[in-house]
Formats: C-alpha cells, sequence, structure tokens
C-alpha cells in the first residue's frame, strides 16, 4: 500500500490461514482457522513485497490486518513483530507497525507488556447487542471490557490513539443513531476511525452502505 510520500510503501500480512473468529461480515471467517503462520512465514511477507518494489523505494510499515487474528496466534506474531522492530533486520519504527485485533482482552493486555506497537481493534459496532452477532468474540469480550483495556493499552502504546476498524453495512450499523452511541462508547479512549466500506462477497447477507 503507497504511503503518502512517493517511493515509501505500508505492507498488510496475514498471521493465519483462516481465522476461528467468524465475524458475520468477513469471508475469511467463512473459511474456520486452517492453521496458524510460523513467524518466518510472517515476516517472509514483508521480504517478497520489499524484493519487488520499484528502485529506491521502501517499506516503512507494517500492518498485521490481512487473513486471521495476530492475537491469537501471539508467540509466532510478537516473534515476527520483533525481527521487523530490530535495527539489526527489518529497522520499523513501533509507531508504523500496527497490529489488528477484534478485541481478545488478555492477549492485548500481553502485547502491551511484551511487544508495544499501534494497535488497531476491529469495533464494528456501537453496542454489545449489535456486536454480539457481528464480532462472536464480544460474547466473551463484551465493550466495557475491550474499552478498558484499550486504555490499559495507551499507557504503553507507541502512539497516543488506537485507531478503531468500523465496517459500513447497510441499514445495520451505520444510522445517526449508531454513531452518536458510538461516540459516547469511545468518549474516554484517545482514538480515531478507520471507516471501512464492506466488500461484498457470494453468500453475504450484508450490502455497503
Amino acid at each position: 500500500m503507497p504511503l503518502e510520500r512517493a517511493g515509501r510503501y505500508s505492507v498488510c500480512v496475514s498471521s493465519q490461514v483462516g481465522c476461528a473468529l467468524a465475524c458475520a461480515f468477513c469471508a475469511t471467517g467463512r473459511m474456520g482457522l486452517v492453521r496458524n503462520l510460523e513467524a518466518w512465514e510472517i515476516v517472509e511477507q514483508v521480504r517478497l513485497v520489499r524484493a519487488r518494489l520499484p528502485a529506491g523505494a521502501r517499506v516503512r510499515g507494517v500492518v498485521f490486518q490481512g487473513m486471521g487474528e495476530p492475537l491469537a496466534n501471539f508467540e509466532n506474531s510478537v516473534a515476527a513483530l520483533k525481527l521487523m522492530l530490530d535495527d539489526n533486520a527489518y529497522g520499523l519504527s513501533r509507531r508504523r507497525v500496527t497490529v489488528s485485533t477484534s478485541g481478545l482482552v488478555p492477549v492485548m493486555d500481553r502485547l502491551g507488556d511484551e511487544c508495544p506497537v499501534a494497535l488497531a481493534v476491529s469495533l464494528h459496532a456501537p453496542n454489545d447487542k449489535l456486536r454480539d452477532q457481528i464480532v462472536p468474540i464480544n460474547q466473551k469480550y463484551p465493550l466495557k471490557e475491550l474499552m478498558a483495556a484499550c486504555q490499559r493499552y495507551l499507557a504503553k502504546a507507541p502512539r497516543d490513539f488506537i485507531t478503531f476498524e468500523y465496517i459500513m453495512l447497510d441499514g445495520i450499523n451505520d444510522s445517526d443513531a449508531h454513531a452518536r452511541e458510538l461516540l459516547a462508547l469511545v468518549k474516554s479512549v484517545h482514538c480515531k476511525f478507520n471507516l471501512i466500506p464492506f466488500n461484498p462477497f457470494p453468500g453475504s447477507p450484508f450490502k455497503r452502505s
């Protein structure tokens, strides 16, 4: 993915083949979990992209936002992160490496302790009733616990905000009332939002806002 400055790119990597979290709007979730990627397989994605860039271009960032839940493959994800951050390997800034999670609260705390990088949280709903339906992990770690975990993570994070990812589903989570509820939910968390257009796939009941 090209960044703002010419010749600089960010790489989106996968941490698993498939995913067990079964978010309702996600094609990968329909696959189920096939297997975890090893640390070298995660890092290899960055190496392959870097090898194919035009002369003079550089990889300046990595986002764990491809296939899988990185925090469900914690040991391999952290091992890969440490190579990406190591000055003797890829030398990336913690501010430019982002891990995206659907909200595995205890593992968010572990990441903050062991390898704090930028954090993105796949939120997608402003209340527990709706999030339980479209992001099932919410049934185990509801929004009150998730917001508290975000606050704890901010104390250790290299950036002073959490990114909340929010997929826009027509008639499901995109009303004015949802927007007001969302702002009330995150009022105590320094954050920004990434509003994502839904990408339709065969068999999905959802439509793009």
